[in-house]
């Protein structure tokens, strides 16, 4: 598998529920803990988001809430429907999921949504603050709806602040995700890169290390619940950031044996065309994807020239430069690269 699947569904019963009552998955993959029953009066426009057939799901719930124009779940799974949807307007979801919130405060899917949808349109500020109210809330006793939210809030906050920069907070958060789940592999990516950001090479080795032990033993049941645009490609990030490490090390023989695999993905990726030419709507939720690992060749070739293998290394390094993939300003270093090497 060259990526984390997106769709794919693994039992963590605490977010099971949580994505139960927000109609994205059917609730009988694993005995959950029991949500509180849906509104019938819902149900139809329910099953339209389980079936995923947002544009239907959408035009529902628009004329349920001309009927019924205070009716806070749907406006709040309306809201959902609008962050979800291919071409889903993200201002209309912010606007009804604060109609919702107002209504009903404290609901804590209405507030784990309005996080996103503040995420959603660039409003960090509100962004974290509402995240905070959520956090702060707490995951209360016997209520695992909440808690869930309460457990992808904190996440998602300390995104936020590693965005600011505030590797403090971001920490703290990521140890309370790591002690409810321990095989979270995206909060100890999140670790890692913060251990790298301030220099210390040892622990980020250690917890870049941790990561790809964990990717094969966690994956969300939900994963429109994390920044994709971050989330996608952890996997080939986590080599490349280790293989980085290890060449600031001098060790190159680790170096290429980590990076070896993600250099064949990026030829394929290559030779099939796959830089951005996807012109489908994205969701709002969606980002541009994290692609830095399309510039693993350049860091492949240093540690095969590290190792004497300057043949090699030179062909990897004029391959790359006709590439079009990874960073352009990389592909030219990677032109230099190759005149110097003897």
């Amino acid at each position: 598998m060259t990526s984390l699947d997106l769709r794919r569904t693994f039992p963590l019963p605490l977010l099971l529920v949580l994505a139960f009552l927000l109609g994205g998955i059917a609730p009988a993959v694993l005995a959950a803990p029991k949500a509180p029953p849906e509104d019938p009066a819902l149900a139809d426009g329910i099953q339209l988001i389980r079936d995923q057939k947002w544009k239907d799901a959408e035009k529902w719930f628009w004329k349920f809430l001309k009927e019924h124009p205070d009716h806070a779940e749907a406006m709040r799974k309306y809201g959902f429907v609008e962050l979800r949807r291919p071409g889903g307007d993200a201002v209309r979801a912010r606007e009804f999921l604060e109609k919702a919130d107002r209504r009903e405060p404290g609901n804590p899917v209405g507030m784990f949504l309005l996080a996103k949808a503040y995420e959603a349109t660039g409003e960090w500020k509100l962004a974290r603050e509402t995240y905070d109210r959520l956090i702060e809330l707490g995951p209360g006793k016997d209520d695992p709806v909440r808690a869930g939210a309460v457990h992808l809030a904190r996440f998602n906050r300390a995104l936020i602040a590693i965005r600011d920069q505030d590797w403090e907070t971001a920490e703290k958060l990521l140890d309370v995700v790591l002690r409810r789940d321990p095989r979270h592999a995206y909060a100890w990516y999140e670790k890692a890169g913060i251990a790298a950001a301030r220099g210390d090479t040892e622990k980020a080795l250690e917890l870049y290390r941790k990561t790809r032990e964990m990717l094969n033993r966690w994956a969300p049941s939900e994963a429109w619940t994390y920044p994709q645009s971050r989330y996608s490609y952890i996997r080939e990030n986590t080599a490349l950031e280790l293989a980085k490490l290890y060449l600031a090390k001098g060790d190159a023989a680790k170096a290429e044996e980590v990076l070896r695999p993600v250099v064949d993905l990026v030829r394929l990726r290559a030779k099939a065309g796959r830089q951005q030419t996807d012109t489908s709507p994205r969701t709002p939720l969606q980002g541009e994807a994290d692609r830095r690992f399309e510039n693993a060749p350049y860091w492949y070739a240093k540690a095969l020239i590290a190792l004497g293998k300057k043949k090699e290394a030179k062909k990897l390094l004029k391959e790359f430069s006709r590439m079009k993939l990874g960073d352009p300003e990389l592909r030219d270093e990677a032109r230099q690269l190759y005149r110097k090497v003897r």
